[in-house]
């Protein structure tokens, strides 16, 4: 008897262990495509494919608010703190813009097209739109099946400003796909990102190149090359020197902005990598993988620093907290999960 209790008490410790002190947020129904921080990291957001927004209070893990709009939700993204914004897409073409305090609409507009992902400019004066739309009869003359762009906004009255098209006949590197577009069950493809200073947008791409557009200069920096299979996620380190990128090809690289060139190559996820996100003061780098896990990176050393498991299922999202306190990922099991970081860390 004694025995068997102690193995019962070591089994349910490794469970806890396995967990690592994570809270689980609860609203969300099957695949959690995207989630969001406030600026004063106060409310944290997501949005899945069954079309339910939810908003927590991280420090109690408390429901504050939710609606649901019956429909995929791709993406959630706040604006910053003086803007006062949140915006929400879903794939079947919508752009939703609140008011992060009231929640009111702004603005609702949409896209004959399958949108994927929606971000303000650091300055608050763009609004970028990844989408994916049927190619010209033209373009299907070549081969293309998909075509791929980014919308830039301005945020008065969201008047279009730009199309930056990413998916070209010349993109031999790219690749094609049949009349469902994708092979994927779910839809966090593809995702773009300004740089802190609104001078650079950086995406994901259908190809194994990340394409990069100077505002300053109106045109395309050289991609940068460097992946074996499609790009899933971009973002830029808070002080706007690397790029960290997430593939298809199983790992995550950071780039030097200054140069192009690759810097780092991190390798130990065994799964596509879905997502990255920098901590606030640049350290560390978080990758979220369908290997069901998250690992945190140490960006100096390239140490990985910690695997953070749970899920048991694809980790399809991930991001620190802007006050650098929490860590948050969403996943294919209606789960979003939250840590502290100095918890994980330590």
């Amino acid at each position: 008897m004694k025995i068997t209790v102690f193995i019962l008490f070591c089994f349910f410790t490794s469970i806890g262990v396995l967990a690592q002190n994570s809270k689980t947020l609860y609203g969300n129904k099957g695949n959690v495509n995207s989630i969001a921080f406030s600026p004063d990291s106060k409310t944290i957001a997501s949005g899945d494919e069954s079309g339910n927004l939810v908003f927590w209070d991280p420090e109690t893990g408390n429901k504050t608010y939710s609606l649901n709009i019956n429909t995929n939700i791709t993406s959630v993204n706040y604006s910053s703190e003086s803007a006062g914004l949140f915006v929400y897409t879903t794939f079947d073409g919508y752009v939703t813009i609140m008011k992060s305090a009231t929640k009111e609409i702004v603005k609702n507009f949409s896209k004959d097209a399958n949108i994927y992902y929606a971000v303000f400019s650091p300055q608050g004066d763009k609004l970028a739109v990844t989408y994916l739309t049927e190619p010209s009869s033209k373009d299907r003359d070549k081969g293309i099946r998909v075509s791929y762009s980014v919308d830039i906004y301005e945020t008065v009255k969201y008047e279009k400003l730009k199309t930056l098209r990413l998916a070209r006949a010349s993109d031999f590197t790219s690749e094609l796909f049949g009349s469902d577009y994708f092979e994927s069950y779910r839809f966090d493809y593809f995702n773009c990102e300004f740089n802190p200073s609104g001078t650079y947008i950086a995406s994901g791409s259908l190809g194994k190149n990340i394409p990069i557009y100077s505002f300053e200069y109106k045109k395309f920096a050289p991609p940068y090359k460097g992946h074996s299979k499609r790009v899933f996620f971009v973002t830029f380190s808070p002080d706007g020197n690397y790029l960290a990128s997430a593939s298809k090809d199983e790992t995550v690289k950071l780039w030097n902005i200054s140069s192009g060139s690759t810097i780092l190559t991190l390798k130990g996820h065994t799964n596509d990598v879905n997502s990255t996100a920098f901590s606030p003061d640049g350290k560390y780098v978080a990758s979220s993988s369908d290997d069901e896990t998250v690992k945190i990176w140490d960006v100096k050393t390239t140490r990985l620093m910690k695997t953070l498991d749970g899920f048991n299922a694809d980790v399809i999202t991930v991001k620190f907290s802007p006050d650098g306190k929490y860590l948050a990922a969403g996943g294919s099991n209606e789960k979003v999960l939250l840590w502290e970081v100095q918890d994980i860390l330590q």
